[in-house]
């Protein structure tokens, strides 16, 4: 089992509490197993983790009890804790969402237990096929399926992609790993021979796919696929830009990955980001204010590029 983050921990931890309670005395090797817990933390997570944790005042008579003896774990003092939490109707349909987004990756013929979970969420939720169905295009179209096969085969992909941040189509070849869901977008995680890297591939910008014959082969300094989440790499110090920003523009920080920002004495804001292209730039600044400066940029972008910009829209409508 891998490191679980802070969050992951407490989540986990939450949720086995009501199994314990309601299991009386499991082994610490069976909890272990049962919700994929490192098990050499989890009896030190249990004694001096959960021990912290309880219902307001916070008080000792509040706090959960955990009693540890010859490997096997009672809770007391949490039936508060005793039945697992129910989900809101939110919570429950965006289960549900992504249950059918995975029935159709995987196909519903090679699921019956998750179509018999589907069918029970569904019915709890008073939903059924015609009031609430997931449909993803790519999946009807050739690149999903012979993307799933490369990466069921181990071997490498030929793809036609087209990036959004250049503007530019290029053709690379990659060793594909899996495809993964962000902000309701398809990916492709694989590694890049052109990037020498791991990268993210949208699927609806995946032009052309081709097989190769050849072996999936990831250099050794790479080492395995990094976790999904943590595949998103930012370029070196030489794309970083510093724009002046009016504080109405200030939603950027949260949008885009910001290395600094700073107010400025005339009330402004100065932000240090990462750029992966001319074309990118342009068209954030083009969504920004007009009095947005830049006030350092590698040798590849202009000072003036808010204003080249502009000319250049201006221009085309001339035409």
């Amino acid at each position: 089992m891998g490191t679980l983050k802070a969050t992951e921990k407490l989540e986990r931890l939450l949720s086995m509490i009501p199994w314990i309670i309601e299991n009386d005395g499991p082994k610490l090797s069976v909890i272990s197993q049962r919700f994929n817990y490192p098990e050499e933390h989890l009896l030190n997570d249990l004694t001096k983790v959960l021990f912290m944790v309880g219902p307001y005042p916070h008080t000792p008579d509040t706090l959960i009890e955990v009693i540890v003896e010859d490997g096997r774990v009672w809770i007391s003092q949490a039936e508060w804790l005793s039945r697992p939490i129910r989900l809101t109707s939110e919570q429950g349909f965006s289960i549900l969402r992504k249950a059918k987004l995975m029935e159709l990756i995987i196909g519903s013929e090679n699921g019956s237990d998750l179509k018999t979970a589907i069918m029970k969420l569904e019915s709890s939720l008073g939903q059924t096929k015609k009031t609430f169905e997931v449909d993803i295009p790519m999946l009807a179209t050739n690149t999903w399926s012979v993307i799933n096969q490369a990466i069921e085969t181990k071997t490498q992909l030929v793809i036609s992609y087209y990036s959004y941040a250049k503007d530019e189509t290029s053709t690379r070849t990659v060793h594909p790993a899996e495809i993964s869901n962000r902000d309701n977008n398809q990916y492709l995680f694989a590694y890049c021979e052109t990037a020498n890297d791991f990268r993210l591939f949208r699927l609806d910008r995946i032009i052309d796919v081709n097989t190769s014959d050849k072996a999936i082969s990831i250099p050794a300094d790479k080492g395995e696929a990094p976790n999904d989440d943590e595949s998103w790499k930012l370029e070196n110090s030489s794309s970083l830009v510093s724009l002046k920003i009016t504080p109405e523009d200030s939603w950027i920080t949260a949008t885009y990955p910001i290395e600094n920002s700073t107010p400025t004495d005339d009330g402004y804001i100065k932000v240090d980001l990462y750029v992966t292209g001319i074309a990118w730039l342009k068209r954030l600044l083009i969504r920004l204010s007009p009095k947005t400066e830049i006030l350092k940029a590698p040798k590849d972008i202009p000072i003036d590029l808010a204003k080249i910009t502009a000319q250049e829209i201006l221009d085309r409508y001339k035409e």
